[in-house]
Order: C-alpha cells, then sequence, then structure tokens
C-alpha cells in the first residue's frame, strides 16, 4: 500500500485542484442581550426553587411579569401533586405504573424493542400576539434537537464528563410531526389558536378550547405539546403517565421552544421540550424534588443530588459528596441551562422504555433499517409516499424530480436541474424528514455536496460545496442520526479516504480526508445498523470481500486494516441491514452467480470466508433493500438485460433458493431501489431511448403491470 506523503494534524489530505466548479457560503447571526436573574424562594408544596415574580401594581407592569426566564422552573411536580389531590384515580394509576417500572428493570420482563420507537407529534400554538404564533421553522427545529437528544446523537455529547460516558445512553426514539389527524385526514401536526389570554399558568386552561386553549388529540396515538405564553417564570411542564387523557401532554414556554423565532437564551436550544417529555415518559427531577440528600429519582447510575443546579456548573460540582464525579448536573433532567445539558443515563433510558412498554405502550415502532441508515445512490425516501430522484443530463449536469404523495414533480417527464458538471453518479442520503444530502464529483474530480433543509437548496439551487481530494469513481455516503455524514471515496492510490460531518464542521477539515488504507477495486460499499456504528465492505487486488468497522470508539480491526471475508468477485459488494447488529451482503462471483454471506450478532454466515449461492447470471451491479425486519429485496439485471427480483422472507429465499421473479424491461443501468414503507419497493432503471423508468410493488401487485414501467421522461448519462 502507498505511504503518506502528505501526513498532517488533521488527517491525510487529498490533493486539491484549484479551481471548483460550484463554491460554498455561509452566515453568521447576532448574539443575544444579557437579562438579570430573579430572586427565588422554595415552593412548600414541592420543595422546589421557584421564580418569585412581583405582582403587577405600581412600578412593574405586567408585561413585565412575562419576560423570558433566565433560571429554569418547570411544574410537573405540582402538577402531580394537585393531580394526587384532586383525581382519585390517579394515585392508584401511578403505584401502578412505578410497580411495573421496578418489575421490567428487576427482571426484563420485556426485551429492548426492535427498532426504533415513533411518537407522533401534534403541536398545538396557542397565541395571544402574532410573535407568540411559533414559525413552522421553530417547531422543526424543535423536532430536530428531540431527535438528536434522544438518540445520543447531540453534537455537544462530547460535552459529558469523562466518569458519566459510559452511563450515556440513547432512547431509540424518534419523533415526526403527525400526517393524520384524529378523523383520519392529513395534516401538518399542528393546530393554532388565536386567544384572548394574555398568558396561561400550570392549570392546564391552554389544554381546552372552552378556556382559551385548544383540546388534546387522543393520548394514546400521539404526544400532545402545547406552545404558549406562561407566566411565573415557568418554562413549561408534563403530565406523568396515569392522569387524564384530555390533559395528557407537555406545556412550553414559546420562548423555551425550539432553537430560532422567539426562542430566546439561555433556553434557545430546545433543552426545556426534551426535559418535558422526560417527565411524560416517568422520568422525575434528578434531586428527586426533595432538597437534601434524600430524594431519589428511581434510577440507580444518576448521583444524588442535594438540590437542583442552575446556570452552566462547572465540572466537577459537589452536592451530596467530598469527591468527584459529584452531581450529574448535564443531566436533561436537572435545572441547568440548555447549553449545559447533553445527555440521559442508561438508567433512565431503561426507565423510559419501561414506560413505553406499559402505559406508553400504544406507541408503535419502525424498523432501524427504514430510518435513513442504508448506504447511498441516486434515489432516496425521507417519507411514506416520498420518493426522490437524482440524475445527470446530456451536459452532465445534476437534475432531480420528486414523487410528493400524489403525483411527479416538476412534471411526470421533466426534471429540475440543479447545475454542476458531473463525473460520478449523484448520491443522495436523508438523515431526517424533509432533508437531503446529495454528493457528486466535478470535473476537477474533487467531491462536491449540496442539501435541501425543507425550505431551500444550500449553498444555492444550482450550486454546491466544494469538500475537496482527488476521486477515483463514485463517492459513498451514510448517515447514522440526524445531523451526522459519513462519506467515503477512493483515492489516486487505489485507498479508501473517509471524511465526515459532525453536526458542526466537516472532519478532518473541510477538504481533508481521514485515509484508511488498502489497495481497492471498485467502489466502497457503507452501510449502518445504529447509533455511532458504521461497517465499510470493499474488494481487494485478490477479488476477495474486505470488511472494515466503526465500533463507536475505534475502527476496526484497525484504522488501516481490513477483515478478509473470501470469495472471488467480479462485482462491488451491495450491503443492507434489516435490523440492529445484522448485516447482509450481496457480491457477484465468477461465475455471474449471485452470492450472499450475513453477520447475524455473532458471526458471519455460511462461515467467515464462506458465501451462500443465490443463482442467476447477472450483468453489472446488485441493488439490495430492506422494508422491515428480517425482509430483504434484491434486483439484478439478467443477460437479456430485464430486470430480475428475488427476496428472503424471513424463512426462505422466494421465489426458490436460486431462482428469480422477471420484471421485465430491457434496462441500461443498474436497478436502483428503495422501501418507503413495509411491503412496499419502487424501483428505477434506464432505458434504450436513455429515459428513467419505474415500476412498484404496493403490497399486492407490481405497477403498472409485472413486466411493464412507467415512464419519467428525461435523457440520462449517468444514474
Amino acid at each position: 500500500m502507498p505511504t503518506d506523503p502528505h501526513p498532517g494534524s488533521d488527517g491525510y489530505q487529498m490533493p486539491d485542484a484549484h479551481e471548483g466548479q460550484m463554491p460554498a457560503s455561509g452566515q453568521h447571526g447576532p448574539a443575544d442581550e444579557p437579562i438579570p436573574e430573579p430572586e427565588t424562594d422554595v415552593d412548600p408544596a414541592s420543595g422546589m426553587p421557584r421564580a418569585v415574580v412581583p405582582p403587577a401594581g405600581p412600578g412593574v407592569s405586567e408585561a413585565e411579569t412575562l419576560q423570558p426566564p433566565v433560571r429554569r422552573r418547570c411544574a410537573t411536580t405540582e402538577v402531580d401533586a394537585r393531580l394526587a389531590a384532586t383525581v382519585p384515580e390517579y394515585a392508584a394509576a401511578r403505584t401502578l405504573i412505578e410497580r411495573h417500572a421496578a418489575a421490567f428493570l428487576l427482571t426484563e420482563m420485556a426485551t429492548e424493542r426492535a427498532g426504533i420507537t415513533l411518537i407522533p407529534v401534534v403541536v398545538h400554538v396557542v397565541h395571544n400576539t402574532a410573535a407568540q404564533n411559533v414559525s413552522r421553522e421553530q417547531i422543526d427545529s424543535q423536532l430536530e434537537v428531540l431527535n438528536r437528544d434522544f438518540r445520543r446523537t447531540n453534537p455537544d455529547a462530547d460535552n459529558t464528563p469523562a466518569p458519566f460516558l459510559p452511563l450515556a445512553g440513547d432512547a431509540r426514539i424518534r419523533f415526526q410531526l403527525a400526517t393524520v389527524d384524529p378523523q383520519g385526514n392529513p395534516t401538518d401536526g399542528i393546530t393554532r389558536t388565536h386567544t384572548s389570554q394574555p398568558a396561561f399558568s400550570s392549570n392546564d386552561a391552554m389544554k381546552f378550547t372552552a378556556q382559551g386553549g385548544h383540546d388534546a388529540w387522543p393520548a394514546n396515538r400521539y404526544l400532545n405539546i402545547w406552545v404558549c405564553q406562561l407566566s411565573g417564570g415557568l418554562l413549561g411542564y408534563a403530565q406523568f403517565p396515569g392522569g387524564p387523557a384530555a390533559t395528557d401532554g407537555v406545556v412550553i414556554l414559546h420562548s423555551g421552544f425550539g432553537t430560532t423565532g422567539t426562542a430566546a437564551a439561555p433556553f434557545n436550544l430546545g433543552r426545556t421540550t426534551t426535559h418535558e417529555i422526560g417527565h411524560w415518559l416517568n422520568l422525575r427531577h434528578i434531586w428527586g424534588d426533595v432538597i437534601g440528600c434524600t430524594g431519589s429519582d428511581n434510577v440507580d447510575d444518576t448521583p444524588q443530588h442535594k438540590e437542583p443546579n442552575y446556570g452552566v456548573p462547572t465540572y466537577p460540582h459537589l452536592s451530596c459528596t467530598s469527591t468527584p464525579p459529584g452531581d450529574m448536573f448535564m443531566n436533561y433532567m436537572d435545572y441547568v441551562d440548555d447549553a449545559a445539558m447533553v445527555m440521559f443515563s442508561a438508567g433512565q433510558v431503561a426507565r423510559m422504555r419501561a414506560c413505553l412498554d406499559g402505559p406508553r405502550n400504544g406507541f408503535g415502532t419502525v424498523e432501524e433499517s427504514a430510518t435513513g441508515h442504508q448506504g447511498s445512490g441516486p434515489v432516496a425516501s425521507w417519507e411514506a409516499n416520498r420518493l426522490d430522484v437524482f440524475v445527470t443530463g446530456t451536459t452532465r449536469g445534476l437534475h432531480h424530480k420528486y414523487f410528493d404523495g400524489t403525483e411527479w414533480q416538476p412534471s411526470l417527464t421533466s426534471f429540475d436541474f440543479q447545475g454542476g458538471i458531473c463525473t460520478s453518479v449523484p448520491q443522495v442520503v436523508s438523515w431526517e424528514e424533509n432533508r437531503l444530502d446529495v454528493f457528486v464529483t466535478g470535473t476537477d474530480s474533487a467531491l462536491y455536496h449540496k442539501w435541501f433543509d425543507g425550505s431551500a437548496w444550500g449553498p444555492a439551487p444550482t450550486e454546491f460545496e466544494n469538500l475537496g481530494g482527488i476521486i477515483v469513481g463514485d463517492p459513498k455516503a451514510v448517515s447514522w442520526g440526524p445531523n451526522r455524514l459519513d462519506v467515503f471515496v477512493i483515492g489516486t492510490d487505489r485507498a479508501l479516504y473517509h471524511k465526515w460531518w459532525d453536526g458542526h464542521s466537516w472532519g478532518p477539515s473541510t477538504t481533508g480526508y481521514e485515509r484508511q488504507g488498502g489497495v481497492i477495486l471498485g467502489q466502497p460499499e457503507a452501510v449502518s445498523w445504529g447509533s455511532n456504528r458504521l461497517d465499510v465492505f470493499v474488494i481487494g487486488t485478490d477479488r476477495a470481500l474486505y470488511h472494515k468497522w466503526w465500533d463507536g470508539h475505534s475502527w476496526g480491526p484497525s484504522l488501516d486494516g481490513y477483515e478478509r471475508l473470501g470469495g472471488v468477485c467480479i462485482s462491488d459488494a451491495r450491503a443492507v441491514s434489516w435490523g440492529e447488529n445484522r448485516l447482509d451482503v450481496f457480491v457477484i462471483g465468477t461465475d455471474s452467480a449471485l452470492y450472499h454471506k450475513w453477520w447475524d450478532g455473532n458471526a458471519w454466515g455460511p462461515s467467515v470466508t464462506g458465501f451462500e449461492r443465490l443463482g442467476g447470471v447477472c450483468v453489472g451491479s446488485i441493488e439490495a433493500v430492506s422494508w422491515t425486519g428480517n425482509r430483504l429485496d434484491v434486483f439484478v439485471i439478467g443477460t437479456d438485460s430485464a430486470l430480475y427480483h428475488k427476496w428472503w422472507d424471513g424463512n426462505s429465499w422466494g421465489p426458490s433458493v436460486t431462482g428469480f421473479e422477471r420484471l421485465g424491461g430491457v434496462c441500461t443501468s443498474p436497478a436502483r431501489a428503495v422501501a418507503w414503507g413495509p411491503d412496499r419497493l419502487d424501483v428505477f432503471v434506464t432505458g434504450t431511448n436513455g429515459a428513467l423508468f419505474h415500476k412498484w410493488w404496493d403490497g399486492h401487485a407490481w405497477g403498472p403491470s409485472v413486466t411493464g414501467f412507467e415512464t419519467l421522461g428525461g435523457v440520462i448519462t449517468d444514474f
């Protein structure tokens, strides 16, 4: 393998061409003004410090009592006490819920849920002024924070002190705005209510239309979030599971919601909603809601706290012990500022899982393989009934079309022009709803990037960000979580190179790469089966399959080493993951047949260097997708240029171990497939006239017919 001619502090720098086709851009925003702190006292009912808000009167206006808080105050414990005193069945329900949680944690009654728990969210915006009517952008920013915080993919996770790093947990929960309302109609998951009330308190009035708010949607199907103006220095509150359905959900002060719009420092990072949803999932405050060192949050791995912490403490902060690690003040369930909150503990995650197994078991799961963790290709889907397709045209510019659930845009046979002069097949990934990241190589062989953020294309509709390098062939991209991207390319020395986006910046630098060794034939394949996990497959000069992996801490078997998995392969590898710790890899052998091997969490099957023969005489590349656990669909092109299909249904290969279903066509490109939901497949190829063609499986039959295709137009150079 070639030696590194230019080692540097940020990894091997692939040589850059001086001029790119597409420049990048950026912008900065204003700083926040400081706000003075109020005095505090202690609430006798809960033992919690609370802000003292002077009554409106001479010298003090009502507006001053509604200023954004500068110290966290949550009313969940007060609401809990009120319900216990006024709703007879509440105390009994809470007792049963705590018994279930204890039994779940003690006996592991229910094993870890397969896949990711999906929580449909409805945001009820209750506003008295135009400013309080928070924008869709502000709502989206809050969902983005939740999906990072509950998956442990928040960029500030690195701020976790070393002694607490082994305790930090991934709750495996994803939040998305509801797409169907209680009556079965399409919705954007947002209600908007103008109210005559200047502000609300913790008495739940915002949860009832008759009291100036908005009635809850069914609490067993939706997480209700009310966003409104709160008085008394209150940032928000939640209702623990077990309370009345009509008031179930969380309430957030509009200036403590999301990261943009009215969000005001020091609660402008969306962590108030993370905190309150923690309560909704049965987490208590980390100090146990008792001042002193005798309270308990019913979680074993959170240290004893004497009282809530405020502001941004310095680690270590000691309250109930005289030696470190001391308080876990950076926990989402403390009272620190948003900037200081970075983690749930593994014990808290287990308690939330117990809640999802018990009182909130109406919320289902989605398979992790359906969350955008597969390797990139020119087709992507970021939600049900949504498709995005990218091609290069006759002038090698990038072109795009999409299906919005009703029809193809910009029309059935036309494409949007997105600029550039591309020398590779476009590669697209999506790390969350309404997000796309596209990678191509330019005429200077450098890597270029553009993205759709839900509102607009960046850095501009026809521009690209230059990410450097001199690349051979196509890039490969994968995302293992929100705001995370990993890109793998082959350099001119045929070694593997890697770069990544961590939510803030490109690593090891904007135009730099990490060299990962090898002498590689063809192109890399990358896949992820979980948060902070990557698996990369390449073909070596002996045409054997090789593998390397990132386990969250280091590359295995080493930074520039590979595990040899055998075979004599005449195609690039295609890998897919249908669940945690599961990998399926497909290659074409020297007899042009399809071959398969798999990792089951313990060992490679059928052996470390062996493969299962799946038959066929295959031409070109393989496509493989999964739409649910233990389901695989594989597409190849036959010697007659027709499309062929086989599938694994959890028990056997269909139509047989070595047989294929013929799907027709005369194809001039590899098949490109995507699955946007259970029992749904969409497959694309190019035809002899250079146009794009499409067929689909709807759960019952192939459309437009078994061997027919829908024409989507264009004259395509690369797909």
